[in-house]
C-alpha cells in the first residue's frame, strides 16, 4: 500500500513537471516564433490566448473523463495526447502551432481538474501538503521553461526543438500513471447516474462563484505575465535573454515562500485573510510594473504573490466540498470558467496595448482586476462551504 502511495505522489509530481512548460516556454520564444513565421500582432495575440482558452473549455470535460474512465486511466490518455501535441505542433507552420498548442492546452486543462480529486481521494489527511508539493513543482517547471527557452533555442537550433524537449518528462509521467492501474473511477467518484436527485448544482453556491473569481483573476494575471512580460521588457530595451531571465525570476522567486505558506494552509483558521494579503502582494507588483526602471522589483513582488495565490486557490477547491466527486464538479466549474475568464483577459491585455500603443493601460487592467480578486477571497476562503 505504501509503495502505491509513493508511486501516486511521484506520478503527480512528474506530471506537474509537464503541465506548464509546453505553454510557459512560448512567451520568451514568441518574438523568435513571430519572426520565423511572419506573424501579425493579431496572430501573436491569438497564440498567447489560445492555450488559456483551451484550459477553460477542456476543464468542463474533466468530470465526464473521471466518471467514464477513472482518474488514473484518464491521466494516461491525457498525457499521451499531450506528448503527441508536444512532438508534432511545431513542424507545419502557424496553423499547426495553434492546433497543437490548443490540443496541449485541452489535455493539460482536464489533467488540472482531475489532480485535486486524486489528491482528495488518495491523500485525505494530507491535502494541503500534497497540494503544496505539486504546485511548487508546477511553479519550478514553469520558471525553468521560461528561463531556459531562449538559451535552449540557441543551443538546439531553433524554437521548435526548445519546445519539444519537454516531451521527455511527459513520457516518464505516462509510465508512472500507468503503474497506478487502469481501473474504474476512484473510490470517491460517482457517476451522474448515481448522484442524488436533490443535490444542488455547485453553480448555485456563492462560494463557487467566489472561487471562480479568485482563481480566474489570479490565472489571468499569471498568464498575462507569462505570455507578455518578455515582449513588454523588450519594448523597454531589455535583450531577449534578459527578458526571459526576468520572467524566469518572476516565476521562481516566490516558490519557497509559496511552498512554506501552502504547506501550512491546513493549519490556518482563516484562509480569507491569507487570500487577501497575498493578493495585495501581487497588486503591489503590478503597480511597480507601471514604473519604468523598477521591472526587477516588480517581477520579484509579482512572483511572491502569484506563487501563493495559485496553491491557495487549489487548496480552497480541494476543501470546498464533501467528497471527491463533488470536488471534481467544483474544480471543473471553477477552473473551466476561470480559465475562460483568463483567456479573455489575456487577449484584452494584448489588445489594450495595440489600441494605446503602450503597456500602461494593460497593466492598469491587471491592477483593477486584482483588487476584485483580493475582495473575493473573503467569500472563497471563509467558513461557508458548498453544500
Amino acid at each position: 500500500m505504501r509503495s502505491k502511495q509513493a508511486i501516486a505522489v511521484l506520478a503527480i509530481l512528474v506530471c506537474s513537471i509537464v503541465l506548464r512548460p509546453p505553454l510557459a516556454a512560448m512567451g520568451p520564444l514568441l518574438p523568435e516564433i513571430s519572426n520565423s513565421l511572419q506573424l501579425s500582432s493579431l496572430n501573436q495575440a491569438i497564440l498567447s490566448a489560445v492555450p488559456v482558452l483551451a484550459f477553460g473549455l477542456g476543464a468542463f470535460v474533466g468530470p465526464w473523463f473521471s466518471a467514464k474512465l477513472g482518474s488514473e486511466r484518464a491521466m494516461v490518455i491525457l498525457l499521451a495526447v499531450l506528448a503527441a501535441a508536444i512532438a508534432l505542433r511545431g513542424w507545419f507552420g502557424f496553423g499547426s502551432l495553434v492546433v497543437g498548442t490548443t490540443v496541449a492546452g485541452l489535455a493539460i486543462a482536464i489533467a488540472n481538474v482531475l489532480i485535486p480529486s486524486v489528491v482528495r481521494d488518495r491523500f485525505p489527511n494530507a491535502i494541503a501538503k500534497v497540494t503544496a508539493s505539486y504546485t511548487a513543482v508546477l511553479a519550478i517547471s514553469a520558471s525553468a521553461a521560461a528561463a531556459t527557452a531562449v538559451p535552449l533555442s540557441s543551443g538546439l537550433g531553433g524554437w521548435n526543438p526548445a519546445l519539444m524537449i519537454w516531451l521527455a518528462p511527459c513520457l516518464v509521467a505516462i509510465a508512472l500513471w500507468s503503474m497506478l492501474g487502469t481501473g474504474g473511477p476512484a473510490s470517491g467518484e460517482i457517476s451522474s447516474a448515481s448522484r442524488p436527485k436533490d443535490q444542488r448544482p455547485v453553480s448555485r453556491s456563492a462560494v463557487t462563484w467566489a472561487l471562480f473569481t479568485f482563481f480566474g483573476i489570479q490565472s489571468l494575471g499569471f498568464y498575462a505575465i507569462l505570455g507578455w512580460l518578455p515582449t513588454l521588457l523588450i519594448d523597454r530595451g531589455f535583450s531577449a535573454d534578459g527578458a526571459g531571465g526576468l520572467l524566469g525570476l518572476a516565476t521562481i522567486v516566490g516558490v519557497p515562500f509559496g511552498l512554506v505558506l501552502a504547506a501550512n494552509f491546513g493549519k490556518m483558521r482563516r484562509l480569507d485573510w491569507a487570500g487577501f494579503f497575498i493578493s495585495c502582494i501581487t497588486l503591489t507588483g503590478f503597480l511597480l510594473l507601471l514604473m519604468p526602471g523598477l521591472e526587477t522589483v516588480a517581477a520579484v513582488t509579482i512572483g511572491l504573490g502569484q506563487a501563493s495565490t495559485f496553491p491557495l486557490s487549489l487548496t480552497l477547491i480541494s476543501i470546498s466540498a464533501k467528497n471527491a466527486q463533488r470536488t471534481t464538479e467544483v474544480s471543473a466549474f471553477v477552473q473551466g470558467g476561470g480559465y475562460l475568464l483568463s483567456a479573455a483577459g489575456t487577449f484584452a491585455f494584448a489588445t489594450a496595448k495595440d489600441f494605446t500603443d503602450n503597456w500602461q493601460a494593460s497593466i492598469w487592467l491587471l491592477v483593477a482586476l486584482t483588487v476584485v480578486q483580493a475582495l473575493s477571497s473573503f467569500t472563497a476562503g471563509g467558513s461557508r462551504k458548498i453544500e
